[in-house]
């Protein structure tokens, strides 16, 4: 029988990471899953939403690959595209942790608008590696 683990969370694992790693970047910008309540172009600093798209590649027992998306979302295009080519170097910059193992690109940055908001966004995403947790029975 193989072992029994678990992988961490990837989205979670990489929302803590660049609310770290942007804060020492850009003090005051905002890092989570979705969007914060009531965000809007003319009123907030610009935020960096992270979603996990999906775990194409596993190496079980010992990793995941997880595909997570970096959404910019700000004032304008230029903001946008400066704010998720920034998350993305941080993310293929760092060297990884006991959670992490690693962070390479998938794919390069692409502006868009939100149509609901009409902020102007920008999406990159990468593949991060996560290390498996064991299991221990009760």
């Amino acid at each position: 029988m193989k072992p029994l683990v678990m992988f961490p969370d990837a989205e979670r694992a990489m929302v803590n990471l660049l609310t770290t790693l942007l804060g020492v970047y850009e003090p005051g910008y905002t890092v989570g899953v979705g969007v914060p309540d009531g965000w809007s172009p003319g009123s907030s600093y610009p935020h960096l939403q992270v979603a996990w798209d999906g775990t194409p590649l596993q190496a079980y027992p010992v990793v995941q690959h997880a595909t997570i998306r970096l959404v910019a979302w700000a004032y304008d295009t230029t903001e946008a595209k400066r704010l998720a080519s920034l998350a993305e170097g941080l993310a293929l910059a760092y060297e990884g942790d006991a959670e992490i193992s690693g962070i390479r690109p998938l794919t390069g940055v692409l502006p868009a608008q939100d149509p609901d908001t009409r902020a102007e966004i920008a999406s990159v995403t990468v593949r991060v590696t996560v290390r498996s947790e064991p299991v221990l029975a009760s």
